[in-house]
């Protein structure tokens, strides 16, 4: 994965466009920030620099937690067996 892959949706949003190789590009064309093939990251465009800054606290902030789901008390319903002694008359 290359280093502005992470911030795509929000370099989008502004009018940059990623590319594979990991270079942003601007509106205009020019080449604004670059990822070379040893993983150095150098960026021209103070713009981008900026947008990433925001995208990285906005990625950086917790999820809530998930709601956990109300768990059910179920009751054991206790049968007596009746046991009854039945006499028989002579």
């Amino acid at each position: 994965m290359k280093f502005y892959d992470k911030y795509k949706p929000a370099l989008e949003a502004a009018g940059y466009r990623v590319d594979e190789y990991g270079c942003v590009w601007d509106a205009a064309g020019n080449q604004a920030a670059v990822e070379d093939n040893y993983g150095n990251v150098q960026c021209k465009d103070p713009n981008v620099t900026d947008i990433c800054r925001v995208a990285e606290v906005e990625l950086s902030k917790p999820k809530p937690a998930p709601k956990k789901a109300a768990k059910k008390v179920e009751t054991d319903v206790v049968t007596e067996s009746v046991t009854e002694e039945v006499s028989l008359g002579s």
